[in-house]
């Protein structure tokens, strides 16, 4: 299993609604997973809630799938699917993630003299991440679903709240 997922991703594939941006793609910074801590008589408790999920997606093209993206709020998200792949020693190792998201913020980029681009900065709701086919990540907040490796961390807070 590779440690440092964002360092070692190689080679990238980026669909926002279905749309491929292949080749377009400047750069993409994953969703960070990290837990809230609270502080009880000088020790560090996890409280097992998750601190909000952000990533970022920068495009070299304006499209109209974009401003399809842009357009979606309140319950309806829109689709980011990453297929990248990673090395290990000797083979490539699949990489894929698919996030749920509103776009919290866009900028427009380019200077005089180079290409256009657009920078979405998510809020992301539901995150999967898969390892060579394996679900390390299945992260869905509005339905309470935490499951990492496998196991869902937020099992028994689902159970008492719906």
């Amino acid at each position: 299993m590779v440690n440092n997922l964002i360092n070692m991703l190689i080679g990238q594939e980026v669909y926002i609604e279905g749309y491929g941006f292949i080749g377009t793609t400047k750069e993409i910074e994953p969703p960070k997973v990290k837990f809230k801590q609270t502080e009880v008589n000088g020790r560090k408790i996890d409280t097992s809630l998750l601190e909000p999920m952000e990533a970022k997606i920068e495009i070299g093209e304006y499209n109209g799938t974009i401003w399809e993206a842009l357009s979606k709020r309140d319950l309806e998200l829109a689709t980011f699917v990453i297929k990248k792949s990673t090395r290990d020693r000797k083979r490539k190792i699949p990489v894929y993630l698919e996030l749920g998201a509103w776009v919290e913020e866009q900028e427009f980029g380019g200077k005089i003299g180079e290409s256009d681009s657009i920078t979405l900065n998510l809020n992301v709701q539901t995150y999967r991440l898969e390892v060579e086919g394996k679900e390390k990540y299945n992260i869905d907040i509005p339905n309470y679903i935490c499951k990492i490796n496998g196991i869902d961390k937020y099992e028994v807070l689902r159970n008492h709240i719906m």
